[in-house]
């Protein structure tokens, strides 16, 4: 079934559009709300966008308009989503939905403000860490969350001329806000570089993926600051490198740059927090490090893992090879996403193709089958498989 789809972003403190992710880059929260309106127009949706673009214009049959246009909107599927800019949704108040579903799109720990959280139908969490976070602490009940991984560009992966860069047994890469786990990234690269001096670490992004003014960062041995640069690029370059390290304290809401590390081939060391848990099976297709990222023995403990690895070009090549295909692609959760609203409107056929003949684990209810794996509508739990 193919719908009318509305999102709605009032954030300021960026200005974009499609072209904005590959001619210089964008957080995770931008991309993602872009990249999923993209892959539901490509099923055939018609897909209007208000945001703080720079002009109303049609990209790649995506409407864009600038957010203070809007005064009615009338949609099948309306999605609310802010990612930052004070998490405000207060100017929705001015505007006339008509709509048959409406639907948050949840970006991290904390609700929006200036709405009624309750006249939403349902919440899109991006993990099962957000969707227990917004049913325990933001008080929401369980049966209006549906939780969908986010995805990656699948094509940017692909080689479309030449050869594939060739791959660093001793390189290591950054890519995400300073915040996220420079330091630590940082204070590995020491480590290892007392082992062998032919590691490196390259850094990409900058505090202006966040919308904030680009502050130079301290020189180091061994690190090269590569700056912001488009996604498709980073895509490219991405495959340059063995290892991504995302050693955090932060509980990570999700965290965009361990897929695309993992869909480019690297090895990713993360902290064992939020959602990361759900993304990485540790040994599998990367490894999870447990301990605050400041911690001497969190470093040892990443460094010991990287030396193992450089030693071993065999459980090299099996890890990166598994990480590679374990990411979903943006097409996968616009399906699923369409695979909800068939269901939640009525829609799906009355042979049950897409659920399957078992029930939630947890409060019993039925599972959808869908693209991505399997989703409970009860409780708004994912599985990747039924056997979870």
């Amino acid at each position: 079934m193919t719908y009318s789809v509305t999102f709605y972003c009032p954030d300021t403190h960026l200005v974009y559009n499609l072209h904005t992710l590959d001619k210089q880059g964008i957080g995770g929260g931008v991309t993602s709300r872009i990249r999923m309106a993209h892959a539901l127009a490509e099923l055939g949706h018609r897909v209007t966008i208000y945001n703080n673009c720079p002009k109303k214009q049609n990209i790649d049959n995506v409407h864009y308009i600038p957010y203070q246009q809007s005064e009615r909107i009338y949609s099948d599927i309306f999605i609310a989503s802010t990612s930052g800019d004070g998490l405000d949704l207060s100017s929705l108040e001015r505007i006339n939905i008509i709509a048959k579903l409406q639907i948050l799109m949840v970006h991290g720990i904390d609700p929006p403000h200036g709405i009624d959280l309750s006249e939403f139908d349902y919440f899109y969490a991006h993990s099962e860490f957000i969707r227990q976070l917004i049913v325990e602490v933001w008080g929401i009940d369980p049966i209006k969350l549906f939780t969908a991984y986010r995805g990656i560009k699948d094509n940017y992966y692909h080689l479309t001329g030449g050869e594939l860069p060739q791959r660093d047994q001793f390189g290591i890469v950054y890519a995400s806000h300073p915040a996220k786990g420079l330091g630590p990234a940082r204070e590995i690269l020491k480590i290892l570089i007392e082992a062998e001096p032919r590691f490196s670490l390259n850094v990409y992004g900058g505090f202006q993926l966040w919308g904030e003014e680009e502050r130079d960062l301290d020189t180091a041995p061994g690190v090269t600051y590569h700056g912001m640069i488009g996604q498709q690029a980073l895509a490219h370059e991405l495959q340059k490198y063995s290892y991504a390290l995302n050693i955090q304290d932060r509980e990570e809401p999700f965290g965009m740059s361990v897929i695309e590390a993992m869909k480019a081939g690297c090895i990713v060391l993360a902290s064992s927090v939020g959602a990361f848990p759900e993304i990485i099976q540790t040994g599998y297709d990367g490894f999870l490090i447990k301990g605050r990222s400041s911690d001497d023995s969190t470093l040892q403990s990443a460094s010991g893992i990287i030396l193992d690895l450089v030693g071993n070009e065999e459980q090299r090549n099996q890890i990166s090879s598994k990480a590679i295909v374990s990411p979903h692609s943006w097409i996968e959760i616009a399906q699923a996403w369409q695979g909800h609203w068939d269901w939640a409107l009525g829609r799906h056929t009355q042979t049950r193709t897409n659920t399957v003949l078992v029930n939630c684990f947890a409060c019993k209810s039925e599972i959808l089958s869908l693209s991505d794996g399997m989703h409970c509508v009860g409780c708004g739990r994912y599985f990747k498989s039924i056997s979870q």
